[in-house]
């Protein structure tokens, strides 16, 4: 069975977020300001992402 991780939830909601920004890009009866609250949660879901997938411990600073 396989367990998901944080990191992988996030990720998930990230392309997720992704592609409805990209399908409302294309549909041009959605308005200006819900693209631009679409873009910053992608924003926010890429950020989120890329915390939880950061290495953690003494040398997760090394990023290897």
């Amino acid at each position: 069975m396989a367990t998901k991780t944080m990191a992988d939830y996030a990720q998930q909601k990230y392309e997720e977020a992704r592609k409805s920004l990209g399908l409302a890009a294309i549909d041009f009866s959605i308005p200006d300001e819900k693209l631009l609250e679409l873009r910053k949660a992608v924003r926010l879901e890429e950020a989120e992402a890329r915390r939880l997938k950061k290495k953690k411990g003494f040398f997760g600073f090394l990023r290897f």
